[in-house]
Order: C-alpha cells, then structure tokens, then sequence
C-alpha cells in the first residue's frame, strides 16, 4: 500500500465532510452534496483500487492504457463542471440585469412623481 493510498482517502474524507456540512447549513441544495459525494467517493475508490478501476475505464472508454483513460475522464468532469458554473454565472448576469433595469425604472418613475407640476 502506497502512501497515497492513505492520503487521498482521508483529504477526501475531509471534502465529504464539509459538502454536508455546507448541505446543513443550507448553503448548497441537495443535488450538489450527492454530487460532491459522489466525486470524492470516486476518487476515494480510485486511489484505494488503483489498477482495478483504472483498466475498467480504459476498457470501457476503449483506451489503451489506464491512466490516460483516468485523465480523460478527470477532464471531461471537469469541462463539465466548468460548464456548469458558466451556465450559472450567466444566470446570475441575466438576473442582476434585470433587477439594475426594474430599480431604474421605479427610480426614474418617483423622480417623475416627485417633481413639481406647473
């Protein structure tokens, strides 16, 4: 057993933890505690069951060797992670946008009232 074998397990382990205690606190939603679970569990099992995992993905991927089947597969993840979170951020534009624009009207609308009539 490689030290790595011990290491990455317990830093994940630590990741597990926080994801649920940020899912009770209420700062994440439950889809993305089981996401994260999910991630680290896998990792946890790759770095427990190296070779076993490894050759199954590259068989399964039709790659030759394992570790590029690994990375691949650890890059596409992380496309779509990376995807996800411009898909969010773009939300959240689209959302500010239109909050700015609504105080602007309503704004622009009081100063209309506001002024004097002659």
């Amino acid at each position: 057993m490689h030290i790595y074998q011990i290491a990455v397990p317990l830093i994940a382990l630590g990741f597990i933890v926080f994801a649920i205690a940020q899912f009770a606190k209420g700062k994440s939603t439950l889809l993305e505690m089981i996401t994260w679970l999910l991630i680290w569990g896998f990792i946890i099992a790759v770095a427990i069951f190296p070779d076993l995992i490894t050759v199954y993905l590259a068989s399964a991927l039709g790659i030759k060797s394992n570790v590029n089947a690994f990375i691949f597969l650890s890059i596409g993840i992380l496309f779509f992670i990376q995807y996800n979170f411009y898909i969010s951020i773009k939300k959240q534009n689209r959302i500010l946008t239109d909050l700015v624009r609504k105080i602007a009207i309503r704004d622009a609308t009081k100063e209309e009232e506001a002024k004097p009539k002659s």
